[in-house]
C-alpha cells in the first residue's frame, strides 16, 4: 500500500472517528438539558394542556415561524414495470429504529412541524410513525390525531448498498436534533450492532436478487412500431409507461395466500412485467420506423408469486415472438431454449423461498423497499 493510500485511510478514520464523538456530545448535551429542566424550556411542553390546544389549532411558537415549509419523507419512486404497494411502514426486519417516548399526548401536526427537513440519510430513506393515543397503533403522522410516542427510522439496506458509518451518523444527528426540538431523548440502537445487522441483510439481499430478461430479435425483416405495439397490446401489454415502455398488468386474486395480504388488496391493479424498445423510434413522427428488438423485463423481488410473473413472462414471450416472428435470445445474442428457462424457472422457486424463510416475501411493501 503506498503512502497516499495509508494517508487517505487515515484521514477517513479521523472523519468517523469526529462524526462518532460529535454524536455522543449531542447526546451528552440533550441529556444534561433534560437533567436541569428549570435551565432550559424544550419547544414542546405536554404538561401544559393550553399549549396543547394551541398546538392542536396550528399555532406556531415563535422560533418555528422561519423555518421553510417540511419536505415530505423522499420515498424511492416506483419504476415502471414494479409492483405498486401501500404506503411504507417502518420495519426492523429492514430499518434501524430510534423511538421518543412522551409524557403526555401530542398533536400529530406539532410533530410533523419538528421533523427533518430532509428525510434521508446519505442515500438511505428515513421514515417517520407515531403510536396513536386512541388506537394505540402505529400510523403515518395524521394532523388531529394525538401521539404518546415516536419512532423514526432509517432504512438498514437498498441496491445501493448497506448503510454506512457515515449515514448512520447522519441519522443520529438528525434524532438528537428532533429528540431537543421536542423534549424526549432519543433512544438510539447501538452503532455497531446496527451497522452488522445493515452488512447482513445487504449480503442476504444480493444473494437472492433477480432480474430477468428474454429478449425478441427479429429474425427476418424489422416491425414497424404501431406494428409492434398493436402485437404487444394483443399479447397483454396495455400500459403505457413512457416512449418505448409498456407493461402487462393484472390484479391480485381473491385466493390470496394466507400471510400475502400486505402485498397487495384482492382486485388492485400489479405491473409485472415490462416491454422495452426503442425509445426513439417510439418517438419518431414515422409509425412504420423499423425496429428490431425488444425486451421483456421481469424484477422478480417486486412482483407478488402468486402472480407466476415468469410463467406470465413466458407466455407472453412465446406470443410475440410467434407474431413478430422473432427467436428469444439472452442479453449476448444466444439463443433461450424451453429447456433453459424451465431452469430458470426452477432456480426461482428457491428465490422465492429464501426471501419467504427471511419474512420478506417477494412483492410485499417492505421487500421493495430493500431490492429497490
Amino acid at each position: 500500500m503506498g503512502q497516499l493510500q495509508q494517508a487517505l485511510l487515515v484521514v477517513g478514520a479521523l472523519i468517523i472517528a469526529a462524526v462518532v464523538a460529535l454524536n455522543l456530545w449531542q447526546s451528552w448535551q440533550l441529556r444534561r438539558r433534560r437533567a436541569r429542566p428549570e435551565t432550559s424550556s424544550p419547544p414542546i411542553k405536554p404538561s401544559s394542556g393550553s399549549e396543547l390546544r394551541a398546538m392542536e389549532h396550528g399555532q406556531r411558537e415563535p422560533e418555528l415561524d422561519d423555518r421553510p415549509e417540511r419536505v415530505e419523507p423522499e420515498l424511492a419512486p416506483v419504476e415502471p414495470g414494479r409492483t405498486r404497494a401501500p404506503a411504507p411502514h417502518i420495519d426492523p426486519l429492514i430499518d434501524a429504529i430510534v423511538s421518543f417516548l412522551f409524557e403526555l399526548p401530542v398533536p400529530g401536526e406539532a410533530l410533523q412541524q419538528r421533523l427533518p427537513r430532509s428525510s434521508r440519510a446519505g442515500t438511505k430513506p428515513m421514515l417517520f410513525e407515531g403510536r396513536n393515543a386512541q388506537s394505540g397503533l402505529w400510523e403515518a403522522l395524521q394532523p388531529g390525531a394525538r401521539y404518546v410516542e415516536l419512532q423514526a427510522a432509517v432504512q438498514l439496506a437498498s441496491r445501493s448498498g448497506p448503510l454506512n458509518a457515515i449515514e448512520y451518523s447522519e441519522f443520529v444527528t438528525k434524532c438528537h436534533a428532533l429528540g431537543e426540538a421536542l423534549g424526549a431523548a432519543p433512544d438510539l440502537p447501538d452503532m455497531a450492532e446496527a451497522l452488522e445487522q445493515a452488512r447482513d441483510l445487504d449480503n442476504f439481499a444480493a444473494a437472492n436478487d433477480a432480474q430477468l430478461s428474454i429478449n425478441l430479435q427479429a429474425q427476418g425483416v424489422a416491425w414497424g412500431v404501431d406494428y409492434l405495439r398493436q402485437q404487444a397490446q394483443a399479447a397483454g401489454f396495455t400500459t403505457t409507461l413512457s416512449a418505448g415502455r409498456l407493461a402487462l398488468v393484472d390484479v391480485m386474486p381473491a385466493s390470496a395466500e394466507p400471510g400475502e395480504t400486505d402485498i397487495a388488496e384482492p382486485g388492485r391493479p400489479v405491473s409485472m412485467v415490462q416491454l422495452q424498445f426503442d425509445a426513439q423510434a417510439a418517438l419518431a413522427d414515422n409509425p412504420e420506423m423499423p425496429v428490431s428488438r425488444a425486451t421483456l423485463l421481469l424484477d422478480v423481488p417486486q412482483v407478488p408469486q402468486a402472480l407466476r410473473p415468469f410463467a406470465r413472462m413466458r407466455e407472453a414471450a412465446q406470443r410475440l415472438g410467434q407474431a413478430l416472428d422473432a427467436k428469444q435470445v439472452d442479453d449476448n445474442g444466444a439463443p433461450l431454449s424451453p429447456t433453459s428457462l424451465d431452469q430458470i424457472e426452477q432456480q426461482l422457486q428457491r428465490l422465492y423461498a429464501a426471501l419467504d424463510a427471511r419474512s420478506l416475501p417477494a412483492g410485499t411493501a417492505t421487500t421493495q423497499r430493500l431490492f429497490s
